[in-house]
């Protein structure tokens, strides 16, 4: 027997996992590929990054200090640089990428721009907070008429990064017309503020609304997917049928689809919907990111943060790794409760939808964009309440398939489907109460035919 093809939404979500993989292969491998050798010394390459810094190229200056942190490894390997001094050279480096970044977003006014200057400098805060460097290490910059300090810190240009991007995050409106940061501001005053229980009851409350507004539509698409499993049988049949026939095939599908009156794209609709939802939120909640390094919850504190080496975050506003843990074991419990549109490919979306979890889960790990503690706290309570609903919805009754339209054009009407009943087997007047049915003309105007007597001659 022949392997069914996927339906359109399995092929959807194949082909966006596949394109997700390939977007990260090719971005390791572009990472991975040095091109053509730089033969450039260290000193130069430094001089074009300071020129780049007075220049404010912070796009430019980005790449050019991989380069040069390249060149400080090199040298580490031959011997003529010690670690410690290629661990200052570097920190001089991304110090200066920092402070560029940061006057384009002061010159430009550009949002993300300050934030790329912010991720630069949490990541270096995060190499260096513990070392003397990172306090009292000078760097000299270019001075700019928005920001005339000569010499930073890293501790002085982070604070200044910070207060500069809470700033920013303040009045910018998340899709231009949502105000964030007062939203989540709002939800947090709503429970007192207390930095105990009401930044995550915050975070709670909007995975309520949120899921609130979405249940329809997500709804639509579990029981979609139902009526897709109880398809599948006859939509096999087909494909047995004319598996060397992929035109026929096809064809013989759709008609299936339009005689049931079921639209095989319809559950992707609501799922494309919720994507909206999703990116307002995260965009909402970043804008707070540093409101919520005033809230707690649980192990995520200050105390466990340090006695564990900053595995678990200090506070909500920074990553915190047993959450983003609890919220993949979330994710694939509900991937797992999932409907099921194909019985037959069952292990395959089911596996699908985990290795999209890990993989999505990984980028979390590894930073590869900002996720604040409470966010992912929000992402778990939108999960729970999405495996309640899935759990909800295997129980409803779900009513059989009910023919819509004929094979061949024009709708089912309930007395043609009576006389299908008589013609297989059920006689005219019999006790079951069945009465013969009014015969209607679907190819012209619909009505009853009326049979009329022949007049004797």
């Amino acid at each position: 027997m022949s392997k069914p093809a996927q339906s359109p939404k399995q092929q959807l979500i194949s082909n966006l996992l596949l394109i997700t993989t390939l977007f990260l292969l090719f971005q390791l491998i572009f990472n991975s590929n040095k091109g053509p050798q730089d033969t450039r010394t260290a000193d130069v390459v430094l001089q074009s990054i300071r020129s780049m810094n007075k220049e404010n190229k912070d796009f430019s200056i980005v790449a050019e200090s991989r380069i040069y942190e390249s060149k400080i490894d090199a040298e580490v390997k031959a011997g003529t640089l010690s670690q410690d001094q290629a661990t200052a050279l570097k920190f001089e480096s991304s110090m200066l990428v920092a402070d560029t970044q940061l006057r384009g977003g002061l010159q430009t006014g550009e949002i993300n721009r300050l934030d790329a200057a912010y991720q630069t400098l949490h990541r270096l805060r995060k190499q260096s907070s513990d070392k003397p460097m990172w306090k009292e290490q000078q760097v000299t910059v270019a001075p700019m008429d928005k920001l005339p300090q000569t010499t930073w810190t890293g501790e002085a240009l982070y604070q200044t990064a910070v207060a500069t991007l809470s700033e920013a995050n303040r009045n910018d409106l998340v899709a231009g017309f949502i105000p964030g940061f007062a939203l989540i501001d709002f939800l947090v005053h709503l429970t007192g503020a207390n930095p105990s229980f009401s930044y995550a009851l915050a975070a709670l409350i909007l995975a309520t609304f949120v899921r609130g507004v979405i249940w329809p539509m997500s709804q639509k698409q579990m029981m979609w997917s139902r009526q897709m499993q109880q398809l599948s049988p006859l939509i096999n049949e087909i494909k047995d049928k004319f598996k060397d026939q992929p035109t026929v095939m096809q064809a013989k599908t759709m008609e299936l689809y339009k005689e049931y009156g079921i639209n095989p794209m319809a559950g992707c609709v609501p799922a494309m919907i919720q994507l909206p939802f999703f990116l307002t939120v995260y965009r909402c909640m970043l804008h707070y990111r540093f409101e919520f390094q005033k809230g707690f919850f649980f192990w995520i504190s200050p105390g466990t943060s340090q006695a564990t080496h900053g595995f678990f975050a200090p506070n909500l506003g920074e990553q915190d790794n047993l959450l983003i843990g609890l919220y993949l074991i979330s994710m694939v419990i509900s991937t797992y409760l999932q409907p099921i549109t194909n019985p037959d490919q069952a292990k395959q979306q089911r596996m699908m939808g985990i290795i999209f979890a890990l993989m999505f889960g990984g980028s979390m790990f590894l930073g590869f964009f900002p996720v604040p503690a409470a966010f992912v706290l929000y992402w778990t309570f939108t999960n729970i309440f999405a495996t309640i609903q899935s759990l909800r919805a295997y129980r409803l009754p779900m009513p059989p398939l009910e023919k819509k339209s004929a094979p061949g054009g024009g709708f089912f009407p309930k007395q043609f489907e009576a006389l299908m009943q008589q013609q297989n087997g059920v006689s005219n007047g019999s006790s079951n109460g069945v009465v013969t049915p009014k015969l209607v003309d679907n190819n012209r105007t619909g009505k009853p035919i009326k049979h009329k007597p022949k007049k004797r001659k």
